[in-house]
């Protein structure tokens, strides 16, 4: 057997391992993955082969009826999977979606959760996302910090997120449950999470986030931001984007799609080994950062707005007050 090593270049996230041993720990320790559970591994035309077939012997080496759909990638994150994939997802006993495009806020995740199906629906599509950084860290030690937050915005009325860089945005909680599993842990039927492991969210009450929000370093679907772009939020919606290229390629985006510029989502990062590079699905967890969405609340998340977008934005050194508390300040958590 191969084995892949790849070391973080990131100084303050230096943690590495092999992709046999954490495929190993995603199908054993956080997808509990039994012998004879009927367990689909999702994959696009943008992911790496090694991660697919890492997985897969992780899988056989349980003795799990394992199957791998391999579909074509999306034109952008939150586009349904062709109907045959969908179909597997919600006939499996768990699933693991690994794609350069997510699958987590589609109607195809938002059936298998309601047939049933237990797993993470989005995890990174790099071989290096797998071998250093965010996926070697210690997920069950992740989760009981995000327990303790989840906690403190059970029952919380609003959430104001400010940065350096002019990020000043209110949103009201509005009895939203706060999913405090999002560490890549799951084993109860329907229960679903994503990978990497590390971060706190809930979808705001719509039509009450009001302010400022100022995406930075890296988006979905858009990668590095040439410069940061400015969101005017006013009612739950964002009004208005300004900044460079990058500004202009988001407006493109949500132009004319239904529901795309609902902020969707507030989540608050909690993995102290994520690297801030150029994919969002490992940088949007990182330690003291807070990510906020466009588009898709709906599916299974707890919203209303059903869209085929669901962008994710960065913000960097946060402060996260919960009724006036703070939570995290200047990127430190203080949980």
């Amino acid at each position: 057997m191969i084995t892949y090593r790849v070391v973080a270049t990131v100084a303050t996230a230096t943690a590495s391992a092999t992709l046999e041993e954490v495929a190993r720990r995603v199908v054993v320790d956080y997808l509990g993955v039994a012998p004879d559970e009927r367990f689909v591994l999702v994959t696009d035309s943008g992911t790496a082969a090694e991660i697919a077939d890492a997985v897969l012997s992780a899988a056989f080496a349980l003795g799990a009826d394992a199957t791998h759909v391999r579909i074509a990638q999306r034109a952008r994150s939150g586009e349904e999977p062709p109907p045959a994939a969908a179909a597997a997802m919600a006939e499996a006993d768990v699933c693991l979606c690994v794609a350069a495009r997510s699958l987590y806020h589609t109607r195809a995740k938002g059936a298998a959760q309601a047939a049933g199906t237990r797993g993470c629906f989005n995890a990174p599509a790099r071989l290096d996302a797998w071998t250093a950084g965010a996926m070697t860290a210690d997920f069950s030690a992740i989760r009981r910090t995000a327990e303790r937050l989840a906690a403190r915005l059970r029952g919380a009325e609003r959430v104001r997120v400010t940065a350096p860089s002019g990020t000043d945005v209110t949103v009201a909680v509005g009895g939203r449950e706060p999913r405090g599993w999002y560490s890549g842990i799951v084993r109860r039927p329907g229960e679903i999470s994503a990978f990497p492991g590390g971060e706190v969210s809930f979808p705001p009450l719509e039509g009450t986030a009001s302010g400022t929000i100022v995406f930075e370093h890296v988006m979905t679907d858009l990668g590095p931001l040439d410069e940061p772009i400015t969101v005017r939020v006013a009612d739950g919606l964002a009004v208005d984007f300004a900044g460079g290229a990058s500004a202009d390629r988001l407006r493109r985006l949500v132009a004319g799609v239904p529901g795309a510029t609902n902020i969707a989502e507030l989540g608050i990062g909690l993995n102290g080994a994520a690297r801030l590079g150029d994919d969002i699905t490992e940088a949007k967890k990182r330690l003291g950062t807070a990510h906020f969405a466009l588009g898709d609340n709906a599916g299974g998340y707890g919203g209303v707005v059903d869209c085929p977008l669901h962008l994710d934005g960065m913000v960097l050194d946060a402060t996260i007050s919960i009724d006036g508390e703070d939570v995290v300040r200047d990127g430190a958590l203080l949980l």
